[in-house]
């Protein structure tokens, strides 16, 4: 029985993963209202077909490493790991079709030290550095390495002409040509006042918030993609989405609309993700590509563990 005061909810997406919506950290960003200082839906209407782009990227750590220095016994940290991005483009009255698939592996070291991996049976593992000795922060060096080519892709598809939907938000898109919407499907920050924040969950299926500015850069605003369900968490099917501020709130509050009307279309759906329904269909898709483009898992550790000992043979003698 939940507490008096308190509404009981159900959460669909698979606990194996990050919770969609956790709000530990409140009102860490500075918005200001800039369509409406007042919360009223938009509902734009079911769009027109149109030319998307979704990007993303996916990664794993292959091997944890180690160097130590033979003299001093000092240990500095790294991880051999693989990352990939690519995107899924939809078309009217065609197809989707996954395409600008790319691969990078990486041989991240902290401390400031270096040297690549391999190449061995067709893998290799290149030498990044960084100066942090912290044990952690190798993987996060994956994991920007990874952002930054999902951002560096997301710019050459934009200008190209294709409406691009980036999977996280715009924190690494530098020198736009033309739009780029960022799509961030986990929450974790209040950033609009309480007064709004408590009256997102009002949103309907296709309706969307006013847009609010995020610091000088960005434009963002609510929307609901899908629908929670009976007994469903009220956040379940809101994602946020944000627009870059040089190209001007006009431009912003069009490509805002398009998408309140064109996403719900492409939302996931429960039986084949357990992230639905905020992890679109067309970025399950490419999740499994680029699954695919990584190759093996165990085949990449046992190759990483091969180099590792071949190294090793080679400095001993």
């Amino acid at each position: 029985m939940a507490d008096r005061g308190f509404d009981l909810f159900a959460e669909d997406w698979a606990p194996s993963y990050e919770p969609p919506s956790t709000f530990e950290l409140d009102g860490t960003a500075a918005v200001e209202p800039t369509e409406s200082a007042t919360f009223t839906a938009r509902r734009p209407g079911a769009a027109a077909p149109l030319p998307l782009a979704f990007v993303d990227g996916t990664r794993r750590v292959d091997l944890g490493l180690w160097q130590i220095d033979r003299a001093t016994g000092e240990a500095h940290r790294g991880i051999a790991g693989s990352y990939a991005v690519g995107a899924t483009v939809t078309e009217p009255y065609r197809p989707a079709r996954v395409v600008a698939e790319r691969v990078g592996r990486l041989c991240v070291w902290g401390g400031g030290r270096t040297g690549d991996l391999g190449p061995r049976s067709g893998i290799h593992w290149r030498s990044h550095s960084i100066a942090s000795s912290d044990p952690g922060k190798p993987l996060a060096a994956l994991q920007d390495a990874m952002r930054d080519a999902e951002a560096e892709l997301a710019q050459e598809l934009s200008g190209t002409g294709w409406l691009v939907v980036l999977d996280g938000p715009l924190n690494r898109t530098r020198a736009l040509t033309k739009m780029v919407a960022g799509y961030v499907k986990t929450h974790h920050r209040r950033l609009l006042p309480d007064d709004q924040h408590v009256r997102l969950p009002s949103l309907d299926v296709g309706e969307r918030c006013p847009i609010w500015s995020v610091g000088a850069d960005r434009y963002t605003c609510y929307a609901r993609i899908g629908a929670p369900g009976p007994v469903g968490s009220p956040w379940s099917g809101i994602v946020r989405l944000e627009f870059p501020a040089e190209f001007g709130l006009d431009a912003s509050v069009e490509a805002a609309d398009r998408l309140t009307g064109v996403l719900p279309g492409h939302a996931g759906v429960r039986h084949r993700d357990p992230r639905a329904p905020q992890n679109l269909t067309p970025v399950r898709i490419l999740e499994i590509a680029l699954g695919r483009r990584l190759g093996s898992s165990r085949l990449a550790t046992r190759v990483a563990r091969d180099a590792v000992a071949a190294q090793r043979e080679g400095a001993v003698r």
